[in-house]
């Protein structure tokens, strides 16, 4: 019985290998030409599909740049090839008897013309020259035969490559009027089509553009610092040569898009997202689509949360209008940036169109000033003076000097603001009415070493580290003889620090003496809204400052702003506490005005620091009423 099982279960395996073999013997054998034809006809391509850039929000969640669909005129490349080829050829748009010719070398007018025909009506439709259209062309057609030179070149032999089949865009941001002639136009199709982009648009236009940044195609500089190996093409081998050729030409190709500056260019890798893929089967003969074998869709890019309050930020930049400077505002115990303005400033939406003003422009639109503008501080730097003598025992609350209106060192005289001088002073009474006399004395005590010690631990001379390209570190003298001492003393001489850092000397003193890292990025999220990284910073470090020193210093900032050089600009109310600076510049009748502090006295919410550059008047006049019309619409 089992044996008889045994033959009818081998019997049924033999028919189904007779029937199997039978059918490919059919396949191959007799219809093998048929399918043979299919195959030389049909190839499958890969379509990107692109992904939507990540979303840019400040701190209560208003967006600040995202992505937005705009339409785009994409051509076959056979198209653009011929074209090419005609305009070299110097072949002229005209009505053609003969249709449908190979491109060779030899071309000929009267058979090829219409290969350029199609360009005058897109010029039409679009309103743009045959110049624009032949040099986006010649792009195209010139990048794709340097990635097929590198591939035939890695091969040695011809290969009809991949990007020869795919369609390129042309033209984008094409407006409704021009897609509906385009569409009904049924001599473009299969070869020229209208499809759909994602473009970046920035919703405050000219609000915090230093801060968001901007984003721009890909050039061939850049693209060494980009890995698109993974992304593009993973079977070159180990020959770097022609991998470089391919990856460069590649990426240029397909007009990808970077971040240029600002959270846009260091959180790139961030917003760029996943593209997807399409794998179609196609005719060569018309390259219509004859199936989708399989779709991969795009992953967009993570959502990048920003300290700053948008509101807050349009406020200061509302009370700089008109003014070359800058302001910042910043939380003193965790160092979050509220607001980081500068001007003046662009509008990030038109700035390809008006990027040839504002690069002549003398007044630098494109300088962030808040990170790297290098000023001297004047006499805002006394607060670091003081706290230095006093902590290292060169002075106490109880020292004075008198102030007859300047001091003789050697055969040079180094003068106060004020002609007739203080009189006796203190370190507080030094403070409230900015007296260089009692700290070019204290200088000479403390001396230039301890000094420029002192200015480091504070963070001068260093970048702070804030998560935004380009920032500048300032400069420290070497104060190798008296005179460079005392000038450093109150804020002169080479000494260069920015804006943010003397934010961050305010913060250290309103906190109580703790270090702070001041940051701009509050948290980043995956595109379902899921939480990646939460940057919540906390001082872990003290400067080292005794609180009794930080006090003296504290009640001679509030003295400052009641009765001292900043009574008159009105903050009194605001319970500030603060210090002027006047640094003086190459220009005799130019001052670079500071005012910079913390709010309110006594418990903290805001520190900040104000600057106006090139400016005839002076910290209080000048400084002191940006910060008044910033606080006077803010919640203390």
């Amino acid at each position: 019985m089992n044996k008889k099982r045994l033959k009818i279960f081998f019997g049924i395996v033999l028919i189904l290998f007779v029937v199997i073999f039978c059918r490919l013997f059919y396949i191959q054998i007799i219809e093998g030409g048929k399918y043979s034809g299919i195959s030389d006809s049909r190839r499958i391509r890969t379509i990107g599909i692109d992904t939507l850039r990540g979303t840019i929000y400040d701190r209560n969640g208003l967006m600040l740049a995202a992505d937005k669909h705009s339409f785009e005129l994409t051509v076959s490349y056979k198209k653009l090839h011929n074209a090419y080829l005609c305009f070299k050829s110097n072949i002229l748009p005209k009505l053609s008897k003969v249709r449908n010719q190979e491109i060779t070398q030899g071309l000929c007018k009267e058979c090829h013309v219409d290969n350029t025909l199609w360009i005058g009506k897109i010029c039409k439709y679009l309103e743009v020259s045959y110049a624009d259209i032949f040099e986006r062309a010649a792009q195209i057609v010139e990048r794709v035969e340097k990635i097929k030179d590198a591939v035939e070149r890695r091969n040695k032999k011809k290969i009809h490559i991949k990007e020869e089949t795919i369609p390129y865009s042309i033209a984008t941001d094409i407006p409704w009027e021009s897609v509906a002639r385009i569409e009904t136009d049924k001599s473009f199709q299969p070869d020229i089509r209208v499809t759909t982009k994602p473009v970046r648009w920035y919703s405050q236009g000219d609000s915090a553009p230093h801060i968001i940044g901007y984003v721009g195609k890909l050039d061939e500089k850049e693209t060494d610092s980009h890995n698109f190996k993974k992304r593009w093409f993973d079977s070159l081998g180990k020959d770097s040569k022609f991998e470089s050729d391919y990856f460069i030409y590649k990426a240029l190709l397909t007009d990808t898009l970077v971040g240029k500056s600002g959270i846009e260019e260091v959180y790139n890798s961030r917003l760029m997202g996943i593209p997807g893929e399409r794998f179609e089967e196609i005719t060569l003969d018309n390259l219509v689509v004859n199936k989708i074998i399989l779709e991969k869709p795009p992953i967009p890019g993570n959502g990048i949360f920003l300290t700053i309050d948008s509101r807050i930020q349009r406020i200061a930049e509302k009370a700089l209008d008109g003014k070359n400077g800058s302001v910042v505002l910043m939380d003193p115990w965790n160092g979050e940036i509220i607001a980081m303005a500068t001007s003046p400033r662009y509008n990030i939406n038109t700035l390809s169109k008006d990027f040839e003003t504002h690069i002549k422009n003398p007044d630098k639109p494109f300088l962030h000033r808040p990170i790297q503008s290098t000023l001297p501080p004047g006499s805002t730097f006394k607060v670091v003076t003081a706290l230095a003598a006093l902590q290292e025992n060169k002075i106490n609350e109880r020292t004075h000097f008198t102030c007859y209106g300047s001091i003789r060192l050697g055969t040079g005289i180094f003068r106060c603001h004020s002609k007739h001088g203080h009189g006796l002073m203190n370190v507080e009474e030094g403070i409230q009415y900015s007296c260089n006399v009692f700290f070019f004395e204290t200088a000479k005590r403390l001396g230039g070493p301890l000094l420029k010690e002192w200015a480091r631990k504070f963070g001068l001379g260093s970048v702070t580290g804030i998560e935004l390209p380009y920032e500048k570190k300032g400069n420290i003298p070497k104060s190798r003889a008296m005179y460079e001492t005392l000038n450093l003393s109150i804020g002169q001489g080479a000494l260069l620090v920015t804006p943010i850092q003397f934010a961050r000397i305010m913060a250290i003193i309103a906190n109580g003496g703790w270090y702070i890292k001041p940051h701009i990025l509050q948290k980043i999220t995956d595109y379902k809204g899921n939480v990646l990284l939460n940057n919540n910073l906390k001082p872990t470090e003290r400067i080292g400052i005794s609180a009794k020193n930080l006090d003296i210093v504290r009640r001679s900032l509030r003295k400052v702003v009641e009765a001292g050089t900043g009574r008159r600009i009105g903050l009194k109310k605001f319970r500030v506490a603060g210090k002027t600076g006047t640094a003086q510049t190459v220009h005799e009748d130019k001052n670079h005005a500071w005012f910079s502090g913390y709010v309110p006295f006594e418990n903290p919410k805001y520190c900040f620091a104000a600057v106006i550059e090139y400016t005839e008047g002076h910290g209080a006049s000048e400084a002191g009423p940006v910060i008044l019309k910033l606080l006077s619409e803010l919640e203390i």
